[in-house]
């Protein structure tokens, strides 16, 4: 692995609360993949000379992107799960969300029986309840603006404080192309689309920065 001062994707600051430690963890090694692919594409490129890049440099550029987004996945359920706990308990506008996000699993009586009774038998019914909205909320993938959004906002806080929209939407969509279409443009020939190096770095870096403003934040509110 190359020095930090050589480095393409830097690491975030390591979080002083512990409920944040886990989630950093999984970001640091999801950086650490990042770099890794860089650094190969990098070593491929070089040995290729000029001219357009090969297949496997290609490859190396979505895999770079695909993991930034794996890994925001991960770091993001892996905080929702260490750390929203504290948070409602001291931060009013996520307990304001908790509070929205109960009232939405009792639309009535009838369709809220199985949840109503587990609560009337809990030990703790609101330990359960945050138990289910911590399941729901960790249930898909959140590798889209809209379960990122979701997610900031159950810390409360706003999308906007993670970085660009339009450019997650776009590192997002490249990756569903990716993951989903094996990047292959069915209107073309049924050609692969090509991926530009800068491009890709770019919106590597918007995912990987968006989890770590996202750890930051969380920190920050429990330090408070």
């Amino acid at each position: 692995m190359p020095s930090t001062t050589s480095r393409h994707f830097i690491q975030p600051s390591r979080p002083v609360s512990e409920p944040c430690v886990r989630a950093f963890d999984v970001l640091c090694k999801s950086v650490d993949a990042c770099e890794s692919f860089h650094v190969i594409f990098r070593q491929l490129r070089s040995a290729a000379g000029r001219g357009t890049t090969t297949d496997a440099e290609q490859d190396t550029l979505r895999a770079m992107l695909v993991f930034a987004c794996a890994g925001l996945d991960s770091c993001l359920k892996q905080l929702v799960g260490d750390a929203l706990q504290s948070i409602i308990d001291r931060d009013r506008g996520a307990q304001e969300t908790f509070t929205e996000n109960v009232r939405r699993k009792l639309p009535d009586i009838e369709k809220s029986r199985d949840l109503l009774a587990a609560l009337l038998t809990a030990s703790n019914p609101r330990m359960t309840l945050l138990e289910r909205v911590v399941d729901d909320l960790v249930a898909d993938s959140l590798q889209s603006v809209a379960q990122l959004s979701k997610v900031a906002g159950a810390f409360n806080v706003k999308s906007s404080e993670l970085g660009d929209m339009r450019a997650l939407k776009d590192a997002f969509d490249a990756r569903n192309q990716i993951i989903h279409e094996m990047d292959i443009n069915f209107s073309a020939n049924r050609s692969r689309r090509p991926r530009r190096q800068s491009d890709m770095e770019r919106l590597t870096k918007t995912v990987l920065d968006a989890a770590a403003r996202l750890l930051e934040k969380v920190d920050n509110k429990l330090l408070n």
